[in-house]
């Protein structure tokens, strides 16, 4: 990634790679599978495993209403990242069990 795949923030120190699918509902397969992770700022990390945010499959940030005051960790609706095919799959999964919803 070289950074965060949505901002682009290269310091090691504060990247965490991220599950799209989490471990605990995905197969061996998909736990070691390279398009179903995103290295993210911790914050929005946090947000994007609580179900807070999610992309679509376009890339762009999907924010929860039940989130208060996004702005204050950073988050707007214009964010995105550069999405690949194989990325869809795990995003949809995330989407639909995970995401709470705009």
């Amino acid at each position: 990634w070289r950074g965060c795949a949505v901002t682009g923030y290269r310091n090691p120190q504060m990247l965490l790679a991220s599950h799209i699918k989490p471990w605990r509902d995905s197969n061996n397969e998909e736990r070691l599978d390279k398009f179903n992770g995103l290295l993210l700022l911790a914050n929005i990390d946090k947000a994007f495993d609580l179900g807070f945010i999610s992309f679509d499959d376009g890339g762009k940030v999907m924010i929860s209403k039940d989130l208060e005051s996004p702005e204050v960790l950073g988050l707007d609706e214009s964010m995105s990242f550069n999405i690949m095919r194989e990325h869809k799959h795990y995003l949809g999964y995330h989407r639909g069990v995970l995401f709470k919803g705009l």
